[in-house]
């Protein structure tokens, strides 16, 4: 009788493998495939965004605001990085057993946003392994020999690089570190795991094919609609289960109808420390469909747009909403999400020349870039480089963090666009 309920858990837990699929994975960088916009919807959607404004909208009597920053950290909270390290760690696992020699090295690639370098460095902190810090852009130029040598001494334990793209400048002399360290990585037989931004492997294949001189790169495969709305309820469940109910503002109707049931189901079939789960066979609302379509993807992208189109209803003047307070236990709070053609998407300004191009380019390919390093790499000016950024910093396309300039996330897919055109 044991024998027949353990078989028939077993069959269930086989068949809840089949229909919910783990929502973070790394998978073979050449598997990876964009999320498509769905035309067909858009076009439909547009019509019916078109008829819904000769008609009254649902709060038309109230006034909707953007979240408190209290209310919005709770409905919308930073992913947990402990699911990307599952992942990885799981991802990981066929090299860390392996003991070919072809195999010594493991890249794992990420675009801006995946947190792959932070990820890493995780990883080897708890493994154990030797981690290895970017040299500074003095040592690149100079040649790196301090740097290489540090590398280069034998121990037993994985070598870890979780910032590649740190360790090489677009200069003529800025290649020659990253040059002898990947002949040192032919030759050698120590195992090493490396991660790298998109940007900089895109740069390295073209100029030192660095494609042909190791296995083919993990990455994070790309979150859908299916996984988004699985994922963006389960954020809202990490804190305070059950007390947001998102709602679209054009009809009033809820946006994660079958969010409940959903995660019961998943969290029945799931043991700790395993990846959170979701289904693709669900109806899909366009609006998800669109949001990883434009955010390419990307959950680090998807996440910062979700968060700018959550709205709530307040009844009277906006300053009225305190910046930091408590949730009411009693109380469960409604949160509007915007329809899509109504979102505020960042976008590029006309008229904009190579310079402009350049100091984006430059900024994306060495992971984030001073003022002073981006006119060092370009034949820009200090002054014409300091106009650039203080241009798209009021646009919103770039952020400063201390000397370091980037391309802010929400801005990413229509700065990524602009330089592919």
């Amino acid at each position: 009788m044991a024998k027949i309920v353990t078989e028939a858990w077993q069959e269930q837990k086989s068949l809840q493998k089949q229909l919910y699929k783990p929502l973070w994975e790394y998978i073979p960088l050449t598997q990876y495939s964009r999320p498509s916009a769905p035309l067909h919807e858009m076009v439909r959607h547009s019509t019916r965004s078109f008829l819904s404004l000769l008609q009254p909208r649902p709060l038309h009597r109230r006034r909707l605001f953007s979240m408190p920053p209290y209310l919005l950290n709770r409905a919308a909270p930073v992913p947990d990085s402990a699911q990307i390290l599952t992942a990885l760690t799981e991802g990981l696992r066929g090299w860390e057993l392996s003991n070919e020699s072809g195999q010594a090295v493991q890249m794992v690639v990420g675009a801006p946003g995946s947190g792959v370098a932070e990820v890493t460095a995780e990883l080897a902190r708890q493994k154990g392994w030797q981690l290895m810090g970017a040299p500074t852009i003095r040592q690149i130029l100079a040649g790196g020999d301090a740097w290489l040598d540090q590398v280069m001494r034998p121990k037993l334990v994985p070598l870890v690089i979780p910032r590649l793209g740190k360790c090489f400048l677009r200069h003529q002399e800025g290649l020659v570190l990253l040059s002898r360290f990947l002949d040192w990585l032919q030759t050698s037989k120590r195992r090493c795991l490396i991660a790298c931004d998109s940007w900089a492997w895109a740069y390295l294949k073209k100029t030192l094919q660095i494609d042909v001189m190791v296995p083919t790169p993990l990455t994070l495969a790309p979150f859908d609609g299916a996984k988004l709305q699985f994922w963006l309820p389960f954020l809202a469940n990490q804190i305070h289960n059950g007390r947001f109910i998102f709602k679209q503002v054009e009809d009033g109707n809820l946006i994660f109808p079958l969010a409940d049931s959903y995660s019961k189901a998943v969290a029945h079939f799931r043991t700790p420390g395993q990846v959170e789960r979701y289904g693709d066979w669900i109806t899909v609302h366009h609006f998800f469909r669109q949001l990883a379509a434009h955010g390419r993807g990307l959950p680090g992208v998807i996440w910062q747009l979700w968060r700018q189109s959550l709205e709530i209803v307040i009844d009277g003047k906006s300053d009225r909403v305190k910046l930091g307070g408590s949730l009411d236990e009693d109380k469960r709070y409604t949160v509007w999400v915007q329809s899509w053609s109504r979102l505020q998407l960042p976008a590029m300004p006309t008229g904009l020349g190579t310079n402009e191009s350049l100091v984006l380019h430059t900024i994306l390919l060495h992971g984030g870039a001073s003022a002073t390093l981006i006119a060092d790499l370009t034949p820009l000016s200090h002054n014409e480089v300091r106009r650039i950024l203080q241009m798209f910093l009021l646009l919103n396309l770039l952020e400063k963090n201390e000397d370091s300039w980037q391309v802010s996330l929400p801005a990413y897919p229509a700065v990524r666009s602009h330089l592919a055109n």
